[in-house]
């Protein structure tokens, strides 16, 4: 039954008799219901619209505060492999990792492999069109496209917009200083694994996670003076290639080693086969002469030469019909230093014979040089030297020919004769404070201090007079050998190597420079021999580096005379 609502009528009220009997109208009032109902489903609208527009600004805050915006092209998520940086002695920068991004496609989602690949390499022109649409059309769910984009390359392909590209985060590995200690650092493949140099050689250590920075024993202001230099001889003296090495002969530590020419690692895959080869580790030759203060020493240890005895090296010498002649011609015998000093072949050879072969052998095996240098790197090579060790083996080896090393390790050879007789391996890795040096005794301290004494002659009085630098006592030794080719040694065809040390006092520091095949220049009087260009530069090298290592000039450069060490004995 529907609500009523009663009226009254005005100046009457229920007492009187005739109202009281009468009966009641009711009317239904169906206008305010309406209104109620309304009311109602205005409010609840405005709870429902409320509700919404709460979600909606919720959806929106989660959608730009808390979620990163996605690309048009996806990028996959990876972990990201890392790898240690490698500095020099000094803390300087010298290899390091960056994260680029790197292109690749899932060609179950191309339409148009012809069409993507027209514009994909519209934008990365380095890549082969063949490959890009050989890849895109090879039904895989990933292929590479281009790695390690620049953000230029990137952003291209990003405004492409094809769906079937996307983008991933990898390292790179780049080299600040370019081509500086290029054969040094080597350099890593495309995914961060190291293939040559110390890269290489630190490959577990730069790899583990968390890993700390390698310092190596380069320092970079030696690595540089010394490329430098040989950079400036090789163009000088028009050579075909050029290697040097600076060692502390106290720890054996490589200060600088170079190799001419050379590469940018961060270009590697570039660079010809023959310009990543390392010279000074891992090339093979007959040095000649810097072969001689071996020969000192041998004397020195076996005592075959009596004190200031003269050797006959102006007769002719013939040993297994071979003729051992000198390129100086000398017609007097010569004492000890004076063979050194003039470079005498027959001298050297003289000596070798008198102590036998035999000993001759074991001092080269005590001086490392009858197996390759046992340093990190692994471009180090092994010599080649006759198996069968016969008078003539003897003599040749004598004046550096008839056996073939790599100049670092002739460098670390003579290194053991000049630093008290003592030999350590070389280390392109810096020792730690408190480190101790292994070495083992190779000569007597006498016989090192009898090397260094010859030496000094030789840079005051004989073939390495180019070499010398006011203050600072250099101890040489030129070489100049001539190459094997073919079967027949080329006269014209040389090799030429300085080893330099200093100071003559307190020797540390050993600089071996070497030249393949340089030529004569106007002021070498035709000559292309080593004292008229790898003793230069070694000098030259001297001469720069000796500040930078704190070494002091002395006040006056104490020269040798020939009777207080055996002179023209």
């Amino acid at each position: 039954m529907r609500e009523t609502t009663p009226i009254a009528l005005p100046g009457l009220t229920s007492k009187d008799t005739f109202l009281g009997n009468a009966p009641t109208l009711s009317v239904y009032d169906e206008e305010a219901q309406h209104i109620r109902q309304a009311r109602v489903r205005i409010i609840m609208g405005i709870i429902v619209f409320g509700l919404l527009l709460l979600l909606l600004v919720s959806r929106l805050a989660e959608i730009s505060l808390l979620r990163a915006p996605k690309t048009l092209l996806p990028m996959a998520t990876n972990q990201v492999k890392t790898r240690a940086d490698i500095v020099d002695r000094n803390g300087e920068l010298l290899a390091t990792s960056l994260e680029t991004y790197s292109l690749y496609a899932d060609p179950r989602k191309v339409w148009d492999a012809v069409a993507s690949t027209e514009v994909i390499t519209s934008v990365l022109p380095d890549v082969d069109p063949a490959i890009v649409e050989e890849r895109l059309t090879s039904g895989k769910s990933f292929v590479w496209i281009k790695r390690n984009l620049t953000p230029k390359e990137r952003q291209l392909v990003f405004a492409l917009g094809l769906p079937e590209l996307s983008f991933q985060i990898e390292p790179k590995r780049v080299y600040p200083r370019g081509r500086l200690a290029s054969h040094v650092l080597g350099f890593t493949d495309i995914d961060l694994n190291g293939t040559a140099g110390a890269e290489r050689a630190f490959d577990k250590q730069l790899s583990a996670k968390g890993a700390k920075p390698i310092k190596l024993s380069i320092d970079m202001r030696v690595q540089f003076a010394l490329e430098d230099e040989l950079g400036a001889g090789m163009e000088k003296f028009q050579s075909l290639a050029a290697s040097g090495v600076v060692l502390n002969i106290k720890t054996g530590e490589i200060l600088a080693m170079a190799s001419l020419p050379d590469f940018d690692p961060n270009r590697s895959g570039a660079a010809l086969p023959n310009n990543r080869l390392n010279r000074a580790s891992y090339q093979l030759y007959e040095l000649g002469s810097t072969f001689k203060p071996i020969a000192i020493a041998l004397a020195h240890e076996t005592g075959v030469v009596l004190a200031g005895e003269k050797l006959p090296v102006h007769k002719k010498l013939v040993i297994q019909n071979k003729s051992i002649v000198d390129d100086h011609p000398v017609y007097e015998p010569l004492g000890v230093y004076d063979v050194l000093a003039k470079s005498s072949n027959r001298g050297a050879t003289i000596m070798a014979l008198r102590a036998g072969g035999d000993a001759q052998q074991d001092l080269l095996r005590r001086l490392g040089l009858l197996e390759r240098v046992p340093m990190q790197l692994k471009e180090s090579a092994s010599p080649l030297y006759a198996r069968e060790w016969q008078d003539i083996t003897t003599a040749t080896v004598s004046y550096g020919h008839g056996i073939s090393v790599t100049p670092l390790a002739l460098a670390t050879a003579l290194a053991t004769l000049l630093n008290g007789g003592d030999y350590i391996a070389p280390t392109i890795e810096k020792h730690k404070i408190g480190q101790a040096i292994q070495s083992r005794r190779a000569v007597s301290a006498a016989t090192s201090q009898h090397v260094a004494d010859t030496m000094r002659y030789v840079v005051t009085n004989g073939t390495g007079r180019n070499a010398a630098v006011a203050g600072y006592e250099l101890m040489g030794k030129t070489g100049t050998a001539e190459k094997l080719i073919g079967g027949v040694y080329a006269k014209k065809r040389l090799v030429t190597s300085f080893v330099a040390a200093f100071p003559h006092n307190d020797p540390h520091y050993l600089v071996f420079v070497m030249y393949d095949e340089p030529k004569a220049y106007d002021g070498s009087w035709g000559y292309a021999t080593a004292g008229w260009n790898a003793a230069k530069t070694a000098g030259a090298v001297v001469e720069r580096i000796a500040p930078v290592l704190g070494v002091k000039k002395t006040v006056k450069t104490a020269e040798l005379q020939g009777g207080k060490v055996g002179g023209a004995q």
